[in-house]
């Protein structure tokens, strides 16, 4: 789904995304409605925020080369539920600031959100102003087949442009918006929006970190991770037994690369400090889960005892 451009330039990103983006297709979760992403290079997560609501979109088979009309839409920045936000964007007629995202742009979503859509709304807040671009700045949208028409800066938020006051006057919006809704904030720092906005969203570093550890063997299983649900367990359970015996390892190995995807994940990914917490439980779980292992616990039975726990939390 997700153009393989971005599994070189964000690759933990690129993993989290597709694997969610599979189980959203699924109906077997539901896409985040508020995500902050950190980072050097505002255009390359814009251009990644785009890709996401391409794909979510997408009424046909979501490949990159698709060209429905809602992909169509999007590529060309003319979808009319993918909406930037800035100082030059989603302004109403009596909206005279152009150096702040105001007020008065936060209850026009708020308006907006009032009416039924059949779409994946989307609404991308970065800094902005005009610009003119040189030859090869817009190199990556004319790769991925995004138009190259654009007559604005992509820079990140910060306090000056992106006022405490806006924030708390979207923060309902971001609280409880319909379905199929999603805001992306782009930032160097999740420092420079407030906290009541970061704490309700899910935060990447998007970063071209390689991962140390390559999960491809596990991703079916892992991609359970963190709704595990007590009626699942037996059946998750018995999944990772047979993936142990087909690939003749130990409980112990499996655990063990568990417990990094993990680590990874809260390395350099999630700020979130809620989702850190559960993963901070999580792995306490898993290392206890390992010296069961290393107890000569029958497997099963250490097995459904760790995937209990994560079920319930503690």
């Amino acid at each position: 789904m997700i153009n393989n451009y971005f599994a070189d330039i964000f690759p933990f990103a690129y993993n989290y995304f597709s694997t969610m983006l599979e189980l959203v297709q699924n109906k077997e979760r539901e896409f985040p409605q508020s995500i902050v992403f950190e980072g050097m290079d505002t255009k390359k997560q814009y251009l990644f925020a785009l890709e996401l609501a391409r794909i979510l979109n997408c009424k046909n088979d979501k490949t990159t080369n698709c060209d429905c009309i809602n992909c169509s839409w999007v590529k060309s920045l003319s979808h009319p539920a993918v909406q930037n936000v800035s100082q030059i964007h989603f302004k109403g007629e009596d909206d005279e600031t152009k150096t702040v995202i105001s007020e008065k742009q936060a209850s026009e979503i708020e308006k907006t959100l009032l009416l039924s859509s059949d779409y994946h709304r989307f609404f991308i807040f970065f800094s902005s102003g005009e610009k003119a671009w040189e030859d090869g700045e817009l190199f990556e949208f004319k790769k991925l087949g995004y138009t190259t028409e654009i007559d604005f800066e992509i820079k990140p938020l910060n306090h000056t442009t992106f006022s405490r006051t806006t924030l708390n006057a979207l923060l309902k919006s971001v609280e409880e918006p319909p379905k199929n809704t999603t805001f992306i904030f782009l930032t160097k720092s999740k420092e420079d929006i407030i906290p009541t906005i970061v704490s309700r969203s899910v935060v990447f570093k998007l970063s071209s970190q390689k991962q140390t550890q390559n999960y491809n063997l596990i991703s079916n299983i892992i991609s359970k991770y963190p709704n595990i649900k007590f009626e699942d367990v037996y059946e998750i359970s018995d999944e990772i037994l047979k993936f142990i015996s087909d690939n003749q390892l130990k409980l112990e190995d499996f655990l063990n690369m568990f417990l990094l995807y993990l680590k990874d994940m809260l390395l350099a990914n999630c700020s979130n400090d809620v989702f850190c917490q559960k993963i901070n439980s999580d792995i306490e779980i898993i290392n206890q889960a390992i010296k069961h292992s290393k107890a000569k616990i029958h497997d099963k039975i250490a097995l459904e005892t760790l995937l209990f726990r994560l079920a319930r939390g503690y």
